[in-house]
């Protein structure tokens, strides 16, 4: 190969993986996070992408006595290539309660962290529903 068509090709290359791919994170979810007192905890995540922009909501699911579900608003979303960020923020016994989601998207799965307020962690994956 010549040296302007190589040139090319690492252009074309850089292009295309630096923008993220249009809606890739769009769409409804169900997403499980490990870990906690009360086991794994299923939520459903409903995500509307605008190029580097992530909006929606999440069902929460509680237990009754800690005030049952919620639906949380998907808030400082971004998306950068395959990675991504969020906060939601739910109302527990009064107090709220931000988590910071990041992590990746890889087709129809997802995976990453959740933090907390005290600064834990746990892991979480997710699968594309419909």
């Amino acid at each position: 190969m010549n040296r302007p068509a190589i040139l090319a090709a690492l252009v074309a290359a850089a292009a295309f993986t630096a923008t993220p791919v249009s809606g890739q994170l769009a769409g409804t979810w169900e997403v499980t996070t490990q870990g906690g007192p009360r086991g794994p905890q299923t939520s459903t995540l409903v995500l509307v992408q605008d190029g580097e922009t992530l909006t929606g909501t999440m069902m929460f699911n509680l237990p009754e006595q800690a005030g049952g579900p919620q639906d949380l608003e998907v808030s400082n979303g971004t998306v950068d290539r395959n990675s991504f960020n969020f906060t939601v923020t739910l109302s527990l016994q009064g107090n709220s309660i931000t988590l910071n989601y990041s992590g990746t998207v890889n087709g129809d799965e997802l995976s990453g962290t959740r933090g907390g307020p005290r600064g834990g962690r746990q892991s979480f994956t997710g699968r594309r529903q419909g």
